[in-house]
């Protein structure tokens, strides 16, 4: 029998208050948030059978950590990619072809879908070698899914 390698999902300390019913940023977190935010083109959308389609401030908003950074305004980090891409996927699959949500990603993130193809695919074969898995296995959206 094989043994299953378990991912360890990291809690990184949030910027956003703890309490349930509030959604104020914590003030020393607020320049680092607008900085990060800023580089996103928060008006990118697409249109799919003449309808407009996109992702909230508040969507984007729930990924903001350490992980998810930018080397530049036109080179977001693998994470952040594909954190982008999966949330993408979550709000869209079966709605959209991935191609149009690959595309809306790439808007956001101010690159082509082909760079962004390239920074999922590097994702997948780094997360690859560090648990032992295949690229397909670990890959965010592979354009040809495996069976879950």
């Amino acid at each position: 029998m094989k043994n299953k390698i378990q991912r360890i999902v990291l809690f990184i300390e949030s910027p956003w208050e703890t309490d349930y019913y509030s959604n104020e940023m914590k003030t020393d977190k607020k320049d680092e948030f607008d900085k990060w935010f800023a580089n996103f083109n928060a008006e990118a959308c697409v249109d799919y059978n003449n309808k407009e389609y996109r992702l909230t401030l508040e969507e984007l908003k729930s990924m903001y950590s350490s992980l998810n950074y930018w080397h530049s305004k036109t080179d977001p980090g693998s994470w952040l990619s594909e954190s982008l891409v999966r949330l993408a996927k979550r709000k869209y699959k079966g709605i959209l072809p991935r191609k149009v949500v690959i595309s809306l990603c790439a808007g956001l993130l101010n690159i082509t879908p082909e760079k962004l193809e390239s920074n999922l695919d590097w994702n997948a074969n780094y997360m690859a070698w560090h648990d032992g898995g295949t690229p397909e296995q670990e890959h965010v959206w592979a354009e040809k899914e495996l069976p879950e």
